[in-house]
């Protein structure tokens, strides 16, 4: 959007069938976006094969690879795990949003992750856990010098800090109001810092 390539009314569309914003998008359509998602586990092995990619090539490229604790319920995030160690892609960053909440329930009730940093570390990735809502807490962990192996960042977040569904399974996908919309960006024009009365919603049964 930032850089022209969707409309104000394609953003209007979101998780619409049939427009290019679904709930997953799809590589076909949108100027930019590589890949088809929707199937967790996509992510860490689509990043570490453009690291590799990029090294043959002799780019001087650093992937990012955002992905969530829920999605690494999947085995196939630990597979490419490995392969990004075995080929010491340090040019690959991992941000793990730990946050405890996926699509359907708690991490905890699903499939517990606990805390993920000494899992990934056994693995030999260069593994740390900071705060995710600290944007410099990440910059610094990003450009600190790596071990020679992917850099995983763990970031412990809470889902919806800060504003009134905070914590609440229902935050994870369903659609903001108007007023609750409205009343969110006062609270982060304001710094987060006060409380703007964001209104209780009524979720219902999923």
């Amino acid at each position: 959007w930032s850089l022209g390539q969707l409309s104000d009314t394609d953003l209007k569309t979101f998780t619409r069938d049939d427009t290019l914003l679904p709930g997953h998008p799809s590589g076909r359509g949108i100027p930019g976006l590589m890949f088809s998602t929707g199937s967790l586990g996509h992510g860490p092995s689509l990043a570490a094969g453009l690291a590799l990619a990029a090294r043959h090539k002799g780019l001087d490229h650093q992937v990012f690879c955002l992905c969530s604790d829920g999605e690494w319920q999947e085995g196939s995030c630990w597979e490419a795990l490995n392969f990004a160690i075995h080929q010491r892609l340090e040019n690959l960053v991992l941000l793990i949003d730990q946050n405890g909440l996926q699509g359907f329930g708690r991490t905890a009730d699903v499939i517990s992750c606990d805390d993920l940093t000494p899992r990934i570390a056994a693995f030999g990735a260069d593994a740390q856990k900071i705060n995710g809502h600290d944007p410099e807490a990440i910059k610094k962990a990003i450009v600190r010098p790596t071990n020679g192996t992917p850099r995983v960042l763990i970031l412990d977040t809470v889902k919806g800090k800060g504003l009134q569904f905070e914590d609440q399974l229902e935050s994870h996908y369903l659609p903001l109001s108007e007023a609750d919309y409205v009343a969110a960006r006062t609270f982060f024009k304001q710094g987060g810092a006060n409380e703007t009365g964001l209104r209780k919603r009524n979720f219902g049964a999923l």
